[in-house]
């Protein structure tokens, strides 16, 4: 019996390097540069004033629950709209912006380790070996932005982004996603399209 279980062992010590070779290519993956593709619409109600913008967050009494995660969120998103010319104010604000964000895992089966053997190699007495699938993670970003009138309370625009890719990192990924969100900002797009974002280096930059 021991004879017969060194083929095994044998083929899980090769498949330990191989892993381990994956992993690192991943890790590589977060440190380099990354291209983030997100699918986008987005819809513009009314007319909107970009000259001089102001805003501050609003929250769900959900999301005020959770006020650290809220935050750190706004945080991250903060620099994005700056990018579009907007100024975040603690009174009289012209807009409000409302973040809504929902991350999930989800599993696919892996290319690289699609089955994997269990028990015996040739399986027990010839019977065909036992295989089972091996899955791999994905992560899916989804985001809600809704901006609106601070005086009506009219929502003057709203765009809904979403992203599924092998990374999990918040602070780089939700950025992104928002980012792509806004590319088609006031006027909107309708869509779906599909943006993508590539993060760098030297920061995000939105890409053909």
């Amino acid at each position: 019996m021991a004879g017969g279980l060194r083929p095994a062992v044998a083929s899980r010590a090769w498949c330990k390097p191989l892993v381990f070779a994956v992993c690192l290519a991943a890790l590589a993956g977060c440190a380099g540069t990354r291209l983030i593709d997100s699918e986008v619409r987005s819809f513009h109600n009314g007319a909107l004033q970009l000259a001089a913008a102001s805003y501050q967050f609003e929250r769900l009494p959900s999301q005020q629950a959770d006020a650290t995660a809220q935050a750190q969120r706004e945080n991250w998103a903060a620099p994005v709209l700056q990018r579009l010319g907007w100024d975040l104010v603690t009174e009289a604000p012209r807009y409000t912006v409302q973040l809504n964000v929902a991350i999930e895992q989800v599993l696919r089966s892996d290319p690289f380790f699609t089955r994997r053997w269990m028990g015996m190699p040739g399986g027990f007495f010839g019977a065909s070996p036992l295989l089972t699938p091996v899955e791999s993670a994905l992560y899916r970003f989804q985001m809600q932005v809704l901006v609106r009138d601070a005086q009506s309370r009219d929502v003057v625009y709203e765009a809904t982004a979403q992203h599924t890719g092998p990374w999990r990192d918040q602070d780089q990924i939700l950025p992104a996603v928002l980012l792509a969100a806004l590319r088609d900002f006031p006027q909107g797009s309708a869509g779906p399209v599909s943006v993508k974002v590539q993060i760098g280096p030297s920061g995000m930059e939105l890409r053909p």
